[in-house]
């Protein structure tokens, strides 16, 4: 992802506190996501929808549960923002 592209993605702090957690954790059941991080459902999906159209998390469907995880795109952008994440990962 070269800077201009970067540049162009504008966060929401919800946004990015939401794209941190799921790169932690290497996906999240959205309930749940939505449990850990103090937000209702509701808000939880419509920040998660978001990410999505900025095309930086993808949302599967399974067995009525929204399951989450980052795009390539969207664990690049982590990184870039927060390096120390890659050693938390790890």
């Amino acid at each position: 992802m070269n800077k201009l592209q970067a540049n162009e993605i504008n966060l929401t702090t919800k946004e990015a506190l939401v794209l941190q957690q799921v790169y932690e954790d290497g996906g999240d059941d959205a309930a749940m996501l939505a449990v850990q991080m103090g937000l209702p459902r509701r808000t939880a999906m419509n920040v998660l929808a978001d990410l999505r159209h900025k095309g930086l998390m993808a949302i599967d469907q399974a067995y009525g549960d929204a399951w989450v995880r980052l795009t390539a795109r969207g664990k690049r952008l982590v990184q870039r923002i927060w390096p120390e994440t890659q050693a938390i990962a790890a």
